[in-house]
């Protein structure tokens, strides 16, 4: 059974037990579906379970964000050959991969976002292995903002609350469990390696034998599941509520006429079929508006660099909303839109990749030439654009129920 907070997982389980019921009523297909995601289910759980029993007591907690094929190695190489390997694992990539998700920080929290100058230094600090110097700025860093968010305590004070509603960082094994390892008083100085972020003995000078690659690691692994954390706090009421309206089916009659409709979907989505869309025949590698009347999913794709080449970044930040979609009001994604664009002069874009996924989503790939300050940059960028309603649920395009929004898969350079 996974950890209370996961009320989402659990009323998985439970659905698929249900659905178990009712098999032998289901085709021979469905029945196999339901065995694969309860497999794939268990699994998860059993994954995520065995990392943080492996590891929070070393400094790690699993975070809703984390990389799953991370996640697995750390707990296979710990099974094979204990706690130091699992750690190197971890280490590895906190070492190397994570400098691309970088700016994962920035886009999850604005606590975060305020203070990326200096987490950018002490990203540098970190990777040059100047840990004497990195360790101590991600500390302060992380207090910052939790102080900031919190509007009263840093997040190694006494009574600060890290919990919070159906996600990783909230369970037991978590930011909690965290929070009490880190605090530990440090009363006397200490000459011996420490492999643990120890707030007190690092900032006031007991620890000092710090500076190492765990320890750092540790703080930049902390940082993320704290963006996750203010992530996930900030979206806990709306969560609930969806929760609570799937928790609570409606009327027989009601149901009757959604399977009915879902019968008549199915039939429109299996006609779909995939095309070949090769730039440069199919279409241009800069199309017009008019050219996309077969292709509606490049339209959000041509009219956010028509915006952007016109410095209109109102209308830039509402093509691109979902790469400020940590910010609630268009103002102010209107305003982080400005900061991020204002000094980048686009020069060209060119299509070198379409591929049709699915009858609601398109892989597009682009590779775009901006300058800044007389220097010239190119970027290759992999956008997913998908149809969907306003309630964020996949639309079907033949009844013109939804819209076309650009999802950033790959937009890195911009960062740059």
């Amino acid at each position: 059974m996974p950890n209370d907070n996961l009320h989402s997982i659990i009323k998985l389980q439970n659905d698929i037990k249900a659905s178990k019921w009712l098999s032998a009523f289901l085709p021979k297909e469905k029945r196999q579906q339901i065995k694969e995601l309860e497999a794939n289910l268990a699994n998860m759980i059993h994954l995520i379970e065995s990392f943080n029993k492996y590891f929070s007591d070393a400094g790690w907690c699993a975070y809703d964000s984390m990389n799953m094929p991370l996640m697995e190695n750390a707990v296979k190489a710990y099974e094979a050959d204990g706690l130091d390997a699992g750690e190197q694992v971890l280490i590895q990539y906190y070492q190397t991969d994570v400098k691309d998700i970088m700016h994962w920080l920035k886009n999850k929290a604005k606590p975060f976002r305020e203070r990326y100058e200096l987490i950018k230094c002490a990203f540098d600090d970190h990777f040059a292995e100047r840990y004497h110097a990195s360790i101590p700025l991600f500390l302060i860093i992380i207090d910052g903002a939790v102080n900031d968010y919190t509007k009263s305590k840093g997040f190694f004070a006494e009574g600060t609350d890290v919990s919070a509603w159906d996600c990783l960082v909230g369970c037991s094994d978590g930011l909690t469990k965290l929070k009490d390892i880190f605090n530990k008083g440090r009363n006397k100085t200490n000459h011996d390696e420490i492999r643990l972020p120890y707030r007190n003995g690092i900032l006031h000078g007991r620890d000092l034998n710090y500076a190492n690659k765990y320890v750092s690691c540790k703080c930049i692994s902390l940082m993320f599941a704290l963006a996750d954390w203010i992530n996930m706090k900030d979206s806990e009421d709306v969560r609930k509520q969806k929760f609570e309206k799937e928790c609570n089916p409606p009327p027989i009659s009601e149901s009757l006429k959604k399977i009915k409709q879902n019968a008549i979907d199915r039939q429109e989505i299996q006609k779909w079929v995939k095309r070949d869309i090769k730039i440069g025949e199919t279409i241009s590698a800069t199309p017009t508006i008019a050219e996309c009347k077969d292709f509606p999913y490049l339209l959000p794709l041509i009219n956010a660099f028509d915006a952007w080449r016109a410095n209109n970044y109102g209308a830039l930040s509402v093509w691109f909303k979902n790469v400020f979609s940590y910010e609630q009001s268009d103002k102010k994604r209107a305003g982080e839109c400005r900061k991020l664009f204002e000094h980048k002069k686009l020069i060209s874009y060119e299509l070198e990749e379409i591929e049709e996924r699915a009858l609601a989503l398109t892989k597009i790939v682009v590779l775009v030439k901006w300058e800044t300050n007389n220097v010239n940059h190119t970027e290759r960028f992999e956008f997913g654009c998908s149809y969907q309603q306003e309630d964020g649920n996949m639309g079907y395009p033949w009844k013109n129920n939804g819209t076309w929004i650009l999802i950033p898969w790959k937009i890195q350079g911009l960062y740059k």
